[in-house]
């Protein structure tokens, strides 16, 4: 199954921006609140069916429940009989945690914690996009063990190399999304430090102009990492693809704004009989976007990838 868009959708930018101003997408979820074992809280929310399978969504950078492309998703799955479990990761459900720690791509504990709320059901799948997508590769790539009713996961524009996709957000043609994550990411700082005004890495991270900046003023800070080199070494999910156990979907654009060519983890897939590595011409970022229906061309490729998988 191939993409195939429209003409202004040939052009990767087009295609990432174009869901997130102008899809719209209705879906009416139920939250749960979990405590973490450090003593914060995740929030969940869910669209139930009373099915024996669940779909549990991983969003990106600064997303949440509510990103269109998630919305899309957990309506497509949900219509046709699934269960859907949206993780918010800390500080993005609409409240600030309890604490300093916020979330990255290899925090793979609160995914652990969120995959707890699914042992009822028969069949679990995992999807994860963007940062998401890189946490998803890292909880199958880094664990020796899953949850046993685990059946397959999809990592979809997953920046499997961490400091390569940094590089290309810091570049003068991508400033319109390096100024947006900052904006978001800078306003979630001073709302902390409010609650922990002794936090120095805090402060330091409204300072920020680039993104591999902000990773070195607060995320390598804050995880205990030398720095923000040391921070991507740790998280690049390329390095741990080899170790996947189970079927899994990576499904990227060539023309991603936001991936270097370091992103693509070709060689790396190709030792591991569970991956199927799909590079589109087209598709921009999460985008996929398909006019001429309800859904999204990435919606429908990723139940497809489900079907063929229960067909053999």
């Amino acid at each position: 199954m191939d993409y195939k868009p429209s003409l202004p959708f040939k052009n990767g930018h087009i295609s990432t921006c174009f869901p997130t101003v102008f899809r719209k997408v209705k879906v009416d979820y139920i939250r749960e609140r979990i405590e973490t074992p450090d003593g914060d809280f995740l929030d969940i929310d869910w669209i139930k069916k009373g099915s024996d399978k669940v779909l549990v969504l991983c969003h990106g950078l600064e997303g949440s429940s509510n990103s269109n492309y998630i919305k899309g998703i957990g309506k497509y799955f949900s219509v046709r009989g699934w269960d859907i479990l949206v993780m918010n990761y800390r500080g993005c459900s609409g409240e600030i945690n309890r604490k300093i720690k916020f979330y990255n791509m290899g925090q793979i504990e609160d995914l652990e914690t969120v995959l707890e709320r699914t042992v009822t059901y028969e069949k679990v799948v995992i999807a994860g996009f963007s940062l998401g997508g890189g946490l998803v590769l890292n909880y199958l790539g880094r664990k020796n063990r899953y949850i046993p009713n685990l059946y397959c996961a999809m990592a979809v524009s997953a920046p499997c190399d961490a400091e390569g996709s940094s590089k290309k957000f810091d570049e003068s043609s991508n400033a319109v999304y390096r100024k947006y994550f900052l904006k978001k990411l800078k306003r979630k700082m001073a709302a902390k430090l409010k609650i922990f005004p002794e936090a120095v890495h805090l402060k330091n991270a409204l300072e920020a102009n680039t993104i591999e900046e902000f990773d070195n003023l607060f995320t390598a800070p804050q995880y205990g990492y030398k720095d923000a080199h040391d921070y991507y070494e740790h998280v690049s999910a390329n390095k741990v693809i080899k170790n996947i156990k189970i079927p899994i979907l990576i499904l990227m654009a060539a023309d991603d704004p936001i991936m270097s060519p370091s992103c693509y983890p070709i060689e790396e897939s190709k030792g591991n009989k569970n991956v199927t590595l799909q590079i589109t011409r087209y598709g921009g970022h999460v985008g996929y976007v398909q006019l001429n229906k309800d859904s999204y061309w990435l919606e429908e490729r990723m139940y497809e990838y489900i079907k063929d998988l229960e067909k053999q």
